[in-house]
């Protein structure tokens, strides 16, 4: 993979001498080219839509998303081909969601903007705010002149930008801009816009469409999303009451389910998937998160931001802090009690009382109208009106 890998990327630094950027070129791609998610799908799926004058291409490695993408219509390439290449250095505007190799070969040119659609908003720390000692330790930073020789030569032939080189990112709230702003350590333009992603959550018939879980209409759904242990390389959250019968009986005879969604980090290191007839894992089903949360009636997590995109929900939000992550991992920027969306627990006890507490009274778990206005200033579903607006005055032909 790697030798071609590199031979398209020398092909991609020739020919891109040759190819010129064209307006209304739009590209995109997701996670390292390994899914169709995030900011990128709903964005392009958007512009499909609404403006279909536009020229808009996902690009991935992933040859059962080509497949996907190409049975439902949506223009896509296979990142390690001519064509793709071609795609690619036509784009005045590039979307990546998790890093610059979401879209490889998309090297800088004059008439070339970046936008990163950032996966997540700030409350643990990340990118440029994580602290240098941990980010050495976990990305196994070096100061070998070899390797950060042969790491230049890298990025020169796959992508050659950075994520701050993006023209602005998008926090979701006033209160939330400022910490984007220390994630990208002040070296990129932060707009309050919203997430693409999250448009979805309002599009009841769309999510209705999308791929879920047979079997559990009518119950409780709860979905459980931790976030990830040292970025990948701790260990997996434990499956909640797996040894409880107890609990599972009360479950079954409630009619709740609890799904099981752990970090795609964290993939590598789920040693077993544990599943019973009210404990369902569904980490490597491939559900897009938008949909996960959109169809659970309650959402279980820690760390992870994904508890702002449920906001939107006005649905209960659980922090199961069961571990020491705050202080022993990366850490967080802001204390959630002051303003608290959801309800904490540390035990598998406390949380069991919790999800009573839902069933028997959901209206009663809601979070407030105060932490739902300090994290989101827009509650529409227009995100990407935005920043179709916002990017759209930035091209040259918007200023014609």
């Amino acid at each position: 993979m790697e030798i071609r890998k590199a031979f398209y990327g020398l092909l991609a630094r020739f020919l891109n001498k040759f190819i010129s950027v064209k307006p209304k070129h739009w590209v995109f791609g997701a996670d390292f080219g390994n899914s169709y998610r995030e900011g990128s799908k709903y964005l392009v799926e958007y512009m499909l839509d609404k403006h279909p004058d536009y020229t808009c291409t996902f690009v991935t490695k992933n040859k059962s998303v080509l497949s996907e993408l190409r049975l439902r219509g949506i223009p896509c390439k296979h990142i390690y081909s001519l064509s793709a290449i071609v795609t690619v250095g036509q784009a005045e505007a590039v979307f990546a969601t998790h890093f610059m190799e979401d879209v490889l070969y998309a090297y800088p040119k004059r008439e070339r903007q970046y936008f990163h659609l950032v996966h997540g908003q700030p409350y643990k720390l990340a990118f440029l705010s994580l602290p240098k000692a941990y980010d050495n330790i976990v990305f196994e930073r070096s100061n070998s002149p070899i390797k950060k020789l042969r790491q230049r030569f890298r990025n020169w032939m796959y992508y050659d930008w950075e994520l701050t080189n993006s023209s602005f990112v998008s926090a979701t709230s006033d209160f939330l801009a400022t910490y984007m702003d220390k994630d990208f350590a002040h070296l990129t333009p932060v707009k309050v816009l919203g997430m693409p992603r999250n448009d979805a959550l309002f599009q009841h018939e769309r999510m209705n469409s999308e791929k879920w879980i047979d079997g559990i209409e009518g119950k409780t759904v709860f979905v459980y999303m931790p976030t990830h242990r040292a970025y990948g390389r701790g260990k997996a959250s434990p499956t909640p009451f797996v040894n409880r019968p107890e609990v599972q009986k009360w479950m079954r005879e409630n009619q709740v389910v609890l799904l099981m969604k752990n970090h795609p980090n964290m993939i590598s290191q789920i040693k077993e998937e544990i599943n019973t007839d009210v404990i369902i894992d569904i980490t490597r089903k491939g559900i897009d998160p938008q949909v996960c949360i959109y169809h659970s009636d309650a959402l279980i997590t820690d760390y992870s931001s994904v508890w702002m995109d449920y906001l939107l929900l006005r649905r209960p939000i659980i922090f199961y802090t069961y571990d020491s992550w705050e202080k022993n991992d990366a850490g967080v920027h802001y204390d959630i009690h002051e303003v608290s969306p959801g309800h904490f627990c540390k035990t598998e006890d406390e949380l069991f009382d919790l999800m009573k507490k839902v069933v028997m009274n959901s209206a009663s778990m809601i979070p407030s109208e105060a932490a739902l206005k300090r994290y989101h200033k827009y509650v529409d579903g227009n995100s990407c009106d935005r920043y179709y607006d916002e990017i759209t005055k930035m091209m040259h032909y918007a200023k014609d």
